[in-house]
């Protein structure tokens, strides 16, 4: 069972520590979030009921089925939580698969990494998913655009349509249009479901079941999470557990960065998925009510052990403005004995028959120790191992603290205001009609920057 644990909050087990009955006080701000975290639930918040949608499961594997059928590469075109938990799925369990093909994730626009995908892949054995929450960012369009001519110009327009899938909104948007008068195969992200909450969706369930990751296990364990994150008892529920002891470090301690920081390869991806799940949904500039508050807490990615020589220093030297998350996996696949070779050596002599596991267990633990000696204050999240149904469960605990945080930091966690001037910018800059004060906007930013008045 995954575990959360916040004891590396308080004194005396961290250098000057919180007392305990800061949790005692928050537990009321606990009580009324997950009040209304779960009045919402199924109305306008629908993350917790993903894993519940078996129906869809079925027919995102039939949907695979047919694409396995005329493509050994899936290329996947979408940006940001369109693609990153996609990515996560595939980086954490594609050791679970034994299928012979490729998934290759087109999550940026740079010119050259498109064209060497292109390259290198035969579009004679290729097929293409398409996701974007609202069907329209302009990123993904573009993408878009050249991957279908280059379809085209290999196979033909008919065979470059049925190469291609949609993941998007279920009624509006440009790929739902486009869907609809061309015949392209669509899959629905709910309506309730915000694009960074959409990994348990078609979104990333799609590229996952056609590397051949087991995704009804994957919902399995996230289902199970649920049950979890769902419960009033906020003192036993993972995901409250979770947000308080990030709140709390924060409100008390003045840590406004939370570092995440697995000791499994697997999860480094998954890393990013939250850094961008958790800066999206509590950077705010405004609270629920419109008052200025500039809210939020930055996640920092890092990786055990590597960073352990890399950034640690920071962490335990550097700002005192950190909390840092360590998470543990209890079992691994495979375990290597360290052998004893060189046994002249007395450096090496005391590694001798011990698995890289136990190793990489102390590097935590030593880490840990190190950290809370220091006064960082440290949370820690344990899973079994870094399979499907431990996996499946991680995301949905993360996704579940993540609400829960944004309700008691009093922003709203399913919206990105701070984005949107960007993307407006972005296609005035471009002569889409209607953007032209913001293509204006940019301009006279520039001549500002440039001293012309």
């Amino acid at each position: 069972m995954i575990t959360v644990g916040i004891e590396g909050l308080f004194a005396p087990t961290l250098e000057g520590g919180l007392e305990r009955t800061r949790l005692d006080e928050i537990v009321p701000e606990l009580i009324a979030a997950q009040r209304e975290l779960m009045a919402r639930r199924g109305r306008d918040i629908g993350f917790y009921d993903a894993p519940l949608r078996r129906d869809l499961v079925q027919a995102v594997l039939e949907e695979v089925r047919r694409l396995r059928a005329i493509a050994d590469d899936l290329l996947v075109l979408g940006i940001g939580g369109s693609s990153l938990g996609g990515q996560a799925l595939c980086s954490a369990l594609g050791h679970t698969s034994e299928r012979d093909v490729r998934v290759h994730f087109l999550d940026n626009i740079d010119p050259n990494s498109v064209a060497s995908l292109l390259e290198a892949v035969d579009p004679a054995r290729a097929a293409v998913a398409v996701v974007s929450k609202g069907g329209d960012t302009v990123e993904t369009l573009a993408q878009l655009l050249i991957v279908r001519r280059w379809l085209r110009a290999s196979l033909g327009q008919g065979e470059a349509r049925s190469r291609q899938t949609f993941v998007t909104d279920p009624e509006k948007g440009l790929l739902r249009e486009v869907a609809r008068t061309e015949g392209i195969r669509a899959f629905d992200i709910p309506p309730e479901v915000g694009g960074r909450y959409s990994v348990l969706t078609p979104a990333g369930l799609l590229p996952a079941a056609f590397l051949g990751i087991d995704i009804i296990e994957v919902l399995a364990g996230a289902a199970d999470m649920a049950e979890r994150v769902t419960s009033t008892d906020v003192a036993k529920n993972p995901a409250t557990l979770f947000a308080a002891g990030a709140v709390l470090a924060q409100r008390h301690l003045g840590r406004t960065s939370l570092v995440m920081m697995p000791y499994a390869d697997a999860l480094r991806v998954a890393t990013s998925w939250f850094v961008h799940l958790w800066a999206e949904s509590l950077g705010k500039r405004f609270d629920r009510f419109g008052k200025e508050v500039r809210a939020g807490q930055t996640p920092i990615a890092a990786q055990g052990a590597v960073d352990q020589h890399a950034q640690l220093q920071l962490f335990v030297d550097g700002p005192r403005d950190k909390t840092v998350c360590l998470v543990s996996v209890e079992k691994f696949a495979h375990e290597l004995v360290i052998p004893d070779e060189m046994g002249e050596h007395d450096e090496v002599v005391y590694l001798h028959g011990r698995g890289l596991a136990e190793l990489f267990d102390a590097e935590r633990r030593g880490t840990r120790a190190a950290l809370l000696d220091a006064g960082v204050p440290v949370l820690d999240i344990a899973l079994p191992m870094v399979d499907e149904q431990s996996f499946g469960g991680f995301l949905l605990l993360l996704e579940a603290a993540c609400a829960c945080a944004g309700l008691l930091m009093g922003v709203n966690p399913f919206d990105q205001p701070g984005v949107e001037a960007g993307k407006r910018m972005t296609m005035g800059l471009l002569g889409r009609a209607g953007y032209g004060d913001d293509a204006a906007s940019v301009a006279a930013r520039e001549r500002l920057a440039d001293g012309v008045s």
